[in-house]
């Protein structure tokens, strides 16, 4: 059969015959392409999978780290700011991460990998080493929000863009697996700060992880191969005709009002737990690696059933019980409580982040652009960031009498929101269908 109609890596996938498409040439970095059907498996493919792993350990695992820095910057470094003021950090450097990527988006289509991974790597690092010799809080901003936000862009898109192209009906269990990197990512680096700062002090500790990104991204670009042959064809950094695709333009909006939502404990349970449940602060800093624990699972088994039930269907389901779990917190005022609820919205926030790319590849059926709507479409993420975590500091307040209500409302009902957005997207994608696979 030569093409076979289909909308999503768990679903049917268009596949084109490219067998007259000339391979990529060996000095961008990759070696001869295949142009037959992505082999779905393999030493290459999985190879392809510990390489995204590796840049999706440093990448989100650093983003979704920042918790833990909130928590070190409101506590000590730069204790003299609140903490709206200081999570706009965070937010800017998860912004500039995802918008980074509309611009190596149509980069990754032209087939410049090398170029992507090895400017991204430096970036990254000068950064983190810049950011050990900060004192105020504008050198934090540009540091940590600019330097590794851009850094981070340009790696990203080859971790993330990279296993379409080698996977077909494994391909959402495929990048879950890939995804896990960035769980044990935000495990590993709230330890290494929480363990290194007392011992070295906070400078040498951040040293210490930019010492790590490079090890790991020197191993990540070594194992990466294209599989498909480089776009020639020039094209606009940000092309605007693909929000006229309704579709994709409604998975945009679901990111956007979701991710607003998402990433609100992942900043404040820290201090959530000791405001409110009244946590001893040292376990109250392992917090974020329990839910880090938790995303880690909840990117292995749904990724895995999605590729048989559906990868919007899985991330809908995802959103809803992560809304769900948001206004459970209410209720919850004990320790014991918190520690249930992180490992349990862990669980449920892994597969709504994980899922994304194969949803978002699922509404694209030109193969050729994949690069350029990611890209975008981080954007629309990026933008929710931006938003979400500064809003809900805002919304807590400074002072004994803060307001964590309302962050928990704020968090759920961006949340169910952004799931009825997708359901929306889902319809426009095929029809007003109970129980289809897309």
């Amino acid at each position: 059969m030569a093409a076979k109609e289909a909308r999503g890596l768990g679903s049917d996938c268009e596949v084109n015959d490219e067998s007259n498409t000339p391979p990529v040439e060996l000095e961008d970095f990759i070696g001869e392409i295949d142009v037959s059907l992505p082999p779905d498996g393999g030493l290459t493919a999985w190879l392809q999978v510990a390489s995204s792993w590796l840049i999706f350990f440093n990448v989100l695992g650093l983003l979704n780290t920042y918790g833990q820095f909130q928590t070190l910057y409101e506590t000590e470094v730069l204790s003299q700011n609140n903490p709206s003021t200081i999570a706009w950090i965070g937010s800017v450097q998860y912004l500039i991460s995802y918008v980074t990527c509309i611009f190596t988006g149509p980069i990754w289509d032209a087939g410049h990998v090398r170029f992507l991974l090895v400017t991204g790597t430096v970036i990254m690092v000068f950064g983190l080493m810049m950011l050990s010799l900060c004192h105020v809080y504008y050198q934090f901003f540009l540091a940590q929000a600019v330097a590794t936000g851009i850094g981070f862009g340009f790696v990203f898109m080859p971790g993330t863009a990279i296993l379409p192209q080698w996977f077909t009906t494994r391909g959402p269990f495929a990048i879950g697996v890939a995804a896990t990197g960035s769980s044990l990512g935000a495990v590993i680096y709230p330890i290494m700060l929480q363990r290194l700062v007392p011992r070295i002090g906070f400078p040498w500790a951040v040293r210490a992880i930019a010492f790590m990104v490079l090890a790991t991204m020197i191993m990540a670009a070594s194992m990466m191969r294209l599989r498909i042959a480089k776009n020639t064809s020039k094209r606009s950094l940000i092309d605007l005709k693909h929000l006229g695709d309704l579709p994709y333009l409604l998975v945009c909006t679901g990111y956007f009002i979701g991710f607003s939502g998402l990433y609100v404990f992942y900043y404040y349970i820290n201090l959530y737990a000791v405001d409110v449940a009244g946590t001893n602060s040292s376990l109250a800093f392992y917090l974020l690696a329990m839910l880090n624990s938790g995303s880690f699972f909840g990117r292995l088994l749904p990724n895995y059933v999605a590729g048989a039930v559906g990868v919007m269907n899985v991330q809908i389901l995802a959103g809803v019980v992560s809304s769900v779990l948001a206004f459970a917190l209410l209720a919850i005022k004990t320790t014991t409580g918190v520690i249930v609820f992180t490992i349990a919205y862990g669980f449920a926030s892994g597969p709504f982040l994980s899922l994304c790319i194969s949803v978002t590849t699922g509404v694209s059926a030109d193969k050729s652009t994949w690069g350029t709507r990611l890209g975008m479409s981080y954007a629309f993420m990026g933008l929710g960031v931006l938003i979400g975590s500064p809003v809900a500091g805002a919304i807590i307040g400074e002072g004994q009498h803060k307001n964590w209500t309302g962050m928990i409302l704020w968090s759920g009902i961006l949340l169910m929101a952004s799931s009825m957005v997708l359901i929306i997207a889902r319809i426009a994608a095929r029809g007003p269908v109970l129980w289809i696979r897309i």
